[in-house]
């Protein structure tokens, strides 16, 4: 073990705490201030044409109107004879009309179908089981956090042995055998909509990833204007559900909500029915905006509101990516963030990016030593992917040692934000970078320019597990009675516990 862990004084002055603590990429750079951005034209607008008919709508797309009857004028169809119910011709020169029984047909099949359209409307309205009225939203009953919902991708069934698994577990591979039969997961990227998904899709297919996870993103997230602050998140919620509708094979969506949004729960059970496959949360996320408050933290992640959202996860087995930082200078949060994975033992839980403690490596130790069900990844977004790559190269036995001990707890990631204007090998160049950092001896990265970099070398099995294998058991666990056998040793954390109420938040430090 290298002298470097565990010593208090590692605490590096530039690497931690003035991080800023938003790990976000670089952007394009800001408009001027003043200048605003038109809102985009809705859907309709942006092609020129009005919203669809209802009978547009109601049709089937292959739908094809029948050809118009020939007139009564055609001496050919004068001339025929009309067969009559018994398949008998109408006397000479008797007049070919419709029935009455005909008429009364077509106009009880067109009064049917508006009630089958009105019946339709009303039935959202109503409780598919009882039929009685559905009260609205505000004025509903609590939701119980232990009742599952019907989702579209409930998980894998732990009777049925590796059912989450596209394959037998193969066991420790090399690199080469891993790419070459594109088996890698990322569990941890963002993008802006479904257009940008080919430049991810492109980097997938020349690096051998299956599929990506895809976070919930806000505006700020996209744009780094703060001005727009944490916005535009349904939005973004529902780009995700389009990406995986297009692409079911090679992307998951992870939505995110507002702590504060008094319809969270709801938003995020109907986003799992309709596929969501986990949860990202930014409450955690230390970012200190220019008028001095939290980007966001508006309340303490442990904050009585959110009980149930986290219990309703951990019932159903929803995973949660919760980006928290425990930095001793953010004050409450590492109690915030051991009060939840105490009070919820069994929820699966992913603090990305080392949890924020690459450097203080002995805090992160405690944390996953006292918490089976807490796992975290390997990425730290392309705005500080050079400088973290660097740090790791520098100190390879330190991360040896912790990616050997913690071998089954660590995904792979990268943390790209991918939006309009990025270049074709944007991100193949910052992926690229985190793989040879585990596998190679020694490299060179075109994100990292002038530098000579020694990476990791890590043996196929640990390799094989971060890349893919620990995600598919993570995926597969349910986790049923997990016992919090230790408290935490506030020794390793580098700080000490703060005097504080359950939920309680605190602002950010002076200035």
């Amino acid at each position: 073990m290298s002298s470097y862990d565990g010593d208090p004084r590692e605490e590096h002055p530039r690497l931690e705490p003035t991080l800023k603590d938003a790990l976000m990429p670089a952007r394009p750079p800001k408009k001027p201030d003043g200048v605003r951005v038109p809102e985009p034209a809705s859907r309709n607008e942006a092609r020129g044409g009005a919203a669809p008919s209802l009978q547009d709508a109601l049709l089937p797309k292959d739908h094809h109107p029948p050809a118009p009857p020939q007139s009564s004028a055609d001496p050919a169809t004068a001339a025929a004879p009309a067969p009559t119910a018994a398949g008998e011709p109408l006397a000479t020169g008797e007049a070919v009309a419709p029935s009455n029984a005909v008429q009364w047909i077509v106009a009880a099949a067109i009064g049917l179908g508006f009630l089958a359209v009105f019946a339709l409307s009303w039935q959202r309205a109503l409780n598919p089981v009882s039929g009685e009225a559905i009260a609205p939203l505000a004025d509903a009953a609590p939701v119980d956090p232990a009742e599952p919902i019907e989702a579209a991708n409930p998980g894998p069934d732990p009777s049925v042995p590796n059912q989450v698994w596209p394959f037998q577990d193969p066991g420790p591979m090399s690199l080469a055998q891993i790419q070459e039969k594109r088996l890698i997961v990322d569990v941890h990227e963002h993008i802006e909509s479904l257009e940008e998904a080919p430049k991810f899709l492109a980097a997938m297919d020349k690096l051998g990833i299956q599929r990506i996870c895809l976070m919930g993103s806000s505006k700020f997230t996209l744009t780094l204007d703060e001005s727009v602050g944490f916005t535009g998140y349904d939005e973004n919620n529902e780009e995700l559900i389009k990406i995986i509708k297009a692409y079911p094979d090679r992307f998951e969506a992870w939505p995110t909500i507002n702590p504060e949004d008094p319809e969270k729960l709801p938003k995020i059970q109907d986003l799992v029915a309709r596929g969501a496959t986990g949860v990202k949360l930014y409450t955690g996320h230390g970012y200190i905006c220019r008028d001095h408050s939290y980007m966001f933290h508006p309340i303490a992640m442990d904050h009585p509101d959110m009980m149930s959202f986290y219990a309703w996860c951990e019932a159903n087995y929803v995973p949660i990516v919760l980006h928290v930082n425990p930095f001793k200078e953010k004050k409450g949060f590492a109690q915030e963030f051991i009060a939840i994975l105490t009070q919820f033992p069994d929820l699966k839980v992913v603090a990305p990016h080392f949890i924020l403690s690459s450097v203080y490596s002995a805090r992160m130790e405690e944390l996953l030593d006292t918490f089976p069900n807490l796992y975290s990844d390997i990425g730290f977004g392309d705005y500080f992917m050079a400088e973290r790559i660097d740090y790791i190269s520098r100190y390879p036995e330190k991360f040896t040692r912790l990616l050997t001990k913690y071998q089954d707890r660590f995904f792979f990631a990268s943390d790209l934000v991918m939006i309009k204007g990025r270049a074709d090998d944007w991100a193949v160049n910052q992926m690229q970078a985190y793989i040879d950092i585990l596998t190679a001896e020694e490299f060179t990265s075109p994100a990292i320019p002038g530098k000579s970099l020694k990476g990791l070398k890590l043996p196929d099995e640990i390799v094989s597990k971060i890349l893919f294998r620990n995600y598919w058991g993570f995926r597969a666990s349910r986790p049923q009675g997990t016992q919090i056998t230790r408290k935490i040793d506030w020794s390793r954390m580098n700080q000490e516990p703060v005097d504080r109420e359950p939920g309680q938040a605190f602002p950010p430090p002076p200035k």
